[in-house]
């Protein structure tokens, strides 16, 4: 849980006036208390009791566009507590709590003012751009805190420390990058095992003929132990449970040991699958609906199963639209990559296709946030990229389509691969 405290000291609250006469000597200073919980997306509000004579209730105000406006009334002296609920992420919430006296007769009425305190959660707390042509659609974070961003458009990881200082390349092809384009952009994907070692999977350029699947261990100082050669026609995702390491194509999945041996294939569902995560020991994956697919589904789903063969299904995460135009809380559209943040039983989803990130508690909607252009906080999630136009031939040609990826870290803090506007964005827990 993280809460942020925000205190701000009142102006005396004047004591409520006796019904004929002017106020009388100011009350005692109050305190307004506001903690924004980005847990449970509220903020929690809580004030020091003025004198009761004259009391009428407490109007607890929030900043909208035409000033501050009265969100609740609370009409006992003593209830000096209130909660707002359903907080969008990353925007500015100010409050403020009114003491509401009688004065001069029944129809008057004395309002005293706090000063207004602000804040709100998951704010954007930095960025920063990327290489020329990088196109960042993966981030993974090593033991130490370390981000390895991976893009479309180049052979290298690039590595930043949290406050995003450069930390070198580590290079894990020399040849083009070869992408495709099923549910959303598939391009290189990696994964740290147990050890620490980092795992790249990437498929390679070949003119005229089709692409060649690949995977490489990198070491510690980012040196490449090895290259070796995939049994599929296009490697998508790595994930790693440990030193299990798992790699997926289009309904094909493999188990591999870390010196690049078969353990197991397994045979999976024919399902469109954007991002695979283990979350607290299970298999999980963001799935696109199918036409000839039973699930019934119309929209995109994220899947926690109760293996990696996907034959028991546990949370499912997401709802399917309410109208053709719908675009609300809680509906994935071409999401692209999610990461979970297993003691507050939160998922943060990279939803592509609405240009913004859904989050969800207990599988149920939280809070979200994000737009689509280039100004800090909002992003390009769709954007042009060469891609495979037939995997046999090679053939190549350039098109829309959607990518993004996002990481947290020990401390809470949110990064997002902000692929088309080619750089990396932060946001407080």
């Amino acid at each position: 849980m993280r809460r942020l405290p925000l205190l701000c000291l009142l102006a005396a609250l004047g004591a409520c006036s006796l019904p004929f006469g002017r106020p009388a000597r100011p009350a005692p200073p109050a305190a307004l208390r506001v903690d924004f919980d980005s847990v449970s997306a509220t903020a929690r509000l809580a004030w020091a009791r003025p004198p009761e004579k004259g009391f009428l209730r407490y109007d607890v105000e929030r900043a909208g566009r035409r000033g501050f406006e009265v969100v609740a009334s609370v009409s006992g002296h003593r209830d000096t507590a209130w909660v707002d609920e359903g907080l969008l992420a990353d925007r500015g919430y100010r409050y403020r709590v009114a003491a509401v006296f009688r004065a001069r007769g029944d129809e008057e009425e004395l309002r005293l003012e706090s000063p207004a305190v602000g804040g709100g959660i998951h704010r954007r707390v930095g960025g920063w751009s990327l290489s020329d042509g990088f196109l960042p659609t993966r981030i993974v974070l090593s033991e130490e805190g370390v981000l390895h961003v991976l893009g479309a458009g180049r052979g290298w990881v690039e590595r930043f420390d949290r406050d995003g200082r450069p930390m070198g390349r580590w290079r894990y092809t020399d040849s083009p990058n070869a992408c495709l384009e099923t549910a959303t952009l598939d391009a290189a994907s990696a994964a740290f095992d147990a050890g620490g070692y980092l795992y790249v999977v990437f498929n390679t350029y070949v003119e005229g003929g089709p692409p060649q699947p690949r995977w490489a261990k990198l070491g510690a100082d980012g040196a490449r132990l090895w290259t070796r050669p995939l049994s599929t026609v296009f490697a998508r995702h790595i994930t790693a449970d440990g030193d299990r390491l798992f790699v997926e194509s289009v309904s094909h999945l493999q188990e591999l040991g870390p010196d690049g041996e078969l353990v197991e294939h397994y045979s999976v569902p024919p399902l469109m699958v954007s991002s695979v995560r283990f979350h607290d020991g299970a298999f999980a994956a963001l799935v696109e609906p199918l036409g000839y697919d039973t699930s019934g589904w119309q929209a995109p789903r994220l899947v926690v199963y109760g293996s990696v063969e996907r034959s028991e299904v546990g949370r499912v995460t997401g709802r399917d639209p309410l109208s053709p135009e719908d675009r609300g809380a809680g509906l994935l559209n071409r999401p692209t990559d999610f990461t979970h943040d297993t003691a507050t039983d939160r998922v943060f989803v990279v939803n592509g296709g609405h240009d913004r990130i859904e989050v969800f508690r207990g599988g149920e909607y939280l809070t979200r946030w994000g737009r689509e252009g280039a100004d800090p906080s909002a992003f390009r999630f769709r954007g042009e990229a060469m891609v495979l136009a037939d995997v046999t031939t090679g053939e190549r040609v350039t098109r829309e389509v959607v990518a993004g990826g996002i990481a947290r870290d020990r401390d809470g803090y949110i990064y997002v691969a902000d692929t088309f506007n080619n750089r990396i964005q932060k946001f407080a827990p």
